[in-house]
């Protein structure tokens, strides 16, 4: 069996795909049309070897060929899970452009599908490509993906029937990888974690809001206390109850500031509690003192994802600092990044390094912890929380991670997630196999 190689595929409006590579050309000769084995359900594709001119409408995208026996193949197809009808499809388009453009450029074939673009019998789906020159999106018939990136983009759209049964369909065929199942349940992350003893000592006390026997119970263990809906994202919903002049201080997010109500008894903060959530699923977690940079509260962002050996690793560590009226240290409540190494530098001098480390190591236990239960999952975010004396502390998890900022983490992001899929669908790169063994 040959070893993965990079070659150039064109593919043209009118469903010819054309095979640059010159080592089949100086075999077969310019305009040969070869069978090649595309996608994961043993779909067959007629390639025609030479490098057509460019054309309006054309894409061309680096790949990864393979040959035994005489046997061609190509890829990976990676396929963005999304929702919408046709070419108006939902989600984030310039991180589905961005992706596409390092598929591009590191080899692998990257276009977006929805659930009603899956044809089952022909295993094939309607997909869109992206035309960088035109800035267009080309709808084309394509062999179902070897790995499936599941960017459904809300919880909503993920419990619809049709969308369920979708991403339980694609989750049980042989030679397709699907990551990331399903978004977190933050109550059932804690539930994991709390029994993984090397990471249990990382987390705050976090349970279900349930009752008022439990909240009061709750409030009298701790001076202060965080609610969070269950299913929520981005800081939304999020509520933060304390101790305030003999009265209870209520502060809610809204906007990119807080709305703070006071309490005199904690009966009159559960009825008022009640009426705002309504039927939503909450949990209650201790609230952790901070350290604070510049006079605000900060906590860490970790990009963890598996690389192009399949394994676990840290991407990029960020710094999110609190609003001056916020409760939360979401960019989109107020909040703004900040560079971790002044941040670290400026509060703990020279165990900055030491302590990077140690959110590094304590990031990839949680991530592999998560794992064991949750097998799907390829990448995610957490928050993490450090207190003055280097405390750390586990908030949360995302397993549809928002793109980082920082630039150097999200180049680092594109290129695992290509190099991610290049390895799951075994069209890995060689120089990625000789660094890994």
């Amino acid at each position: 069996m040959s070893q993965p190689r990079s070659v150039l595929l064109t593919i043209f409006p009118n469903g010819k795909w054309y095979l640059h590579d010159q080592r089949l050309i100086s075999r077969f000769g310019t305009g040969k049309k070869l069978k090649a084995s595309v996608g994961s359900l043993s779909k067959r594709k007629t390639v025609i070897l030479g490098l057509p001119q460019i054309q309006p409408g054309r894409i061309r995208t680096k790949v990864r060929l393979k040959m035994w026996n005489g046997h061609l193949r190509i890829g990976p197809l990676m396929g963005i899970l999304t929702v919408g009808e046709g070419s108006s499809f939902y989600g984030n388009r310039e991180n589905f452009r961005d992706i596409i453009q390092y598929g591009s450029k590191l080899g692998a074939l990257v276009y977006v599908f929805t659930p009603n673009g899956i044809d089952w019998e022909e295993k094939q789906v309607r997909g869109f490509l992206y035309d960088e020159k035109q800035r267009l999106w080309i709808e084309a018939t394509l062999p179902f993906p070897q790995v499936v990136y599941n960017r459904i983009p809300s919880r909503k759209w993920e419990q619809k029937p049709e969308v369920n049964k979708t991403l339980e369909q694609i989750a049980k065929l042989q030679h397709v990888t699907l990551f990331n199942l399903r978004f977190f349940n933050k109550l059932q992350l804690f539930q994991i974690l709390v029994k993984a003893p090397h990471v249990a000592k990382f987390l705050p006390e976090t349970k279900s809001l349930d009752s008022y026997e439990n909240f009061e119970a709750f409030c009298s263990r701790h001076a202060s206390v965080y609610l969070k809906p269950v299913l929520g994202k981005a800081g939304e919903g999020i509520m933060r109850l304390d101790r305030f002049q003999k009265r209870w201080r209520l502060r809610q997010v809204h906007q990119q500031e807080s709305v703070t109500r006071y309490f005199f008894n904690l009966r009159t903060v559960w009825r008022y509690i009640k009426q705002q959530i309504r039927s939503k699923q909450y949990l209650i977690q201790e609230g952790i003192t901070l350290a604070k940079y510049r006079g605000r509260p900060f906590d860490i962002r970790v990009l963890v994802q598996k690389n192009g050996a399949g394994e676990w690793g840290v991407t990029g560590v960020g710094i999110r600092r609190a609003g001056a009226r916020s409760i939360t240290t979401h960019v989109p409540r107020g909040g703004s990044m900040q560079s971790t190494t002044k941040v670290l530098r400026t509060l703990f001098g020279s165990e900055k390094e030491q302590l990077l480390r140690q959110i590094h190591q304590t990031a990839l236990e949680i991530a592999n912890a998560l794992n064991e239960q949750i097998p799907s999952l390829a990448e995610m975010s957490m928050d993490l929380g450090l207190t003055r004396d280097g405390q750390l502390w586990f908030f949360e998890a995302n397993a549809k991670p928002e793109k980082f900022d920082e630039p150097a983490i999200r180049r680092s992001s594109l290129s695992n997630l290509i190099h991610y899929a290049q390895h799951v669908s075994r069209m890995a790169p060689v120089e990625l196999q000789e660094e890994t063994g």
